[in-house]
């Protein structure tokens, strides 16, 4: 069953952070439990369920003890003992993360190539239940910020060390070439380790936040560089697009520079980047208006790539709180009192228009609101692989 107007979901309870995978979704609530629910076929909701990966585990005597529940209704996902409260998640296509107050870093799933499963890590090939992978020996050690791609994770740890894992081979990871035999591969990909920023590291001395698009990757500074590797082929990394083969280590986007970048997230063709300002810039594809922008130079009914930044349209001088990208649909939370706004393709209805409009939307269109939304504040946006969701705050009378 799809939803083409949003509505309620897990209601009873405070939710603080939501996370779109590619056909599953998590939710954080206030109390730090996690709750997830979609498609469970590789271990992306890391409890027991019904599907393919829970069938393998039983049929190799690996299943765990207690009845299945149900993929499709939201239920608690349970952490080993050493976990602290969890405080932050992120989702890929896949696979789910979650880290914790001690900045330790957890996950379960597993992530693909073109090939199929790629594996969890060098020795499993999923995980379907909550599996500690990053645990800091000292405080610089300790992780700040989790994102993903669709098939890699970053992390932040409080010394501005950059880790990576997952598949690479379009240059996400931003640490490894792309040539090795597939054996390699999956030693050096899916074993967490840090980025080596060489030159990069004066100005980059001082990175905040984390960003990705399907295959890329962003690192932001304080001082409001962009730095970005990954797959580069519409110039979603604001880099030209003659550089069409895949950026394989962090580069500076001196097409950002000057503009106060504070936040970047992606797609799987295109990039917004959020400034101090409040607006938002787009590059990359802009095929089915997912870019917001129309004019010279952008053409959202081709297929030519914007490698050069620009406004995005449509906002009203609205304040932009956040930013999110999914695979050809852009999102963001704008405005006092917040609001949702979506643009890009609508055939698959992330853009909450209704079954009547299933359109694209050139421009960000304002989310219209139902009785459910009326005199609510938005507090966040997240776009998956075919769906969309949002957090709303109390109704305010």
């Amino acid at each position: 069953m799809s939803a083409a107007r949003p509505a309620p979901s897990l209601e009873g309870t405070q939710v603080k952070q939501v996370a779109c995978g590619g056909m599953h979704t998590a939710v954080l609530a206030e109390t730090g439990t996690v709750f997830t629910t979609g498609v469970n076929d590789e271990g992306a909701l890391g409890r027991k369920t019904g599907g393919a990966a829970w069938e393998a585990e039983e049929k190799a005597g690996r299943g765990t003890s207690g009845s299945s529940g149900d993929q499709y209704s939201w239920a608690p996902v349970q952490f080993p003992e050493e976990a602290g409260t969890i405080v932050q998640l992120s989702a890929g296509d896949s696979h789910t993360v979650a880290l914790d107050d001690e900045g330790q870093v957890f996950a379960w799933g597993t992530f693909r190539s073109d090939t199929g499963v790629f594996g969890f890590s060098p020795t499993t090939r999923i995980a379907v239940l909550p599996t500690l992978v990053l645990e800091p020996t000292k405080t610089a050690e300790q992780v700040i910020k989790i994102c993903s791609g669709t098939d890699h994770v970053l992390a932040l740890r409080r010394d501005g060390t950059v880790m990576s894992w997952g598949a690479g081979f379009m240059g996400q990871l931003g640490r490894v070439g792309s040539r090795m035999t597939q054996r390699k591969a999956k030693a050096t990909q899916l074993q967490p380790a840090p980025l080596s920023l060489g030159r990069a590291r004066t100005k980059a001395a001082h990175i905040v936040d984390l960003g990705a698009g399907n295959y890329s990757s962003f690192a932001v500074t304080a001082q409001g560089h962009v730095w970005a590797w990954g797959l580069n082929n519409y110039g979603q990394l604001g880099f030209s697009t003659e550089k069409m083969e895949p950026v394989l280590s962090p580069q500076l986007v001196s097409a950002f520079e000057g503009h106060d970048v504070v936040e970047v997230q992606g797609g799987e063709h295109h990039t917004l980047a959020r400034t101090k300002d409040g607006k938002i810039l787009s590059c990359g594809r802009a095929t089915y208006g997912r870019l917001g922008r129309t004019g010279e130079g952008v053409d959202p009914h081709g297929d030519a790539g914007c490698p050069e930044p620009g406004l995005v349209q449509g906002l009203d001088d609205a304040p932009v709180h956040s930013v999110s990208g999914g695979g050809a649909v852009s999102g963001c939370v704008a405005g006092e009192p917040p609001r949702a706004y979506f643009w890009g393709f609508g055939t698959t209805n992330q853009l909450g228009k209704g079954a009547d409009d299933d359109g694209d939307e050139l421009l960000p269109l304002k989310l219209r609101e139902t009785v459910k939304l009326q005199h609510r504040s938005i507090l966040q946006v997240a776009i998956g692989g075919q769906h969309a969701a949002l957090i709303a705050g109390p109704q305010q009378h």
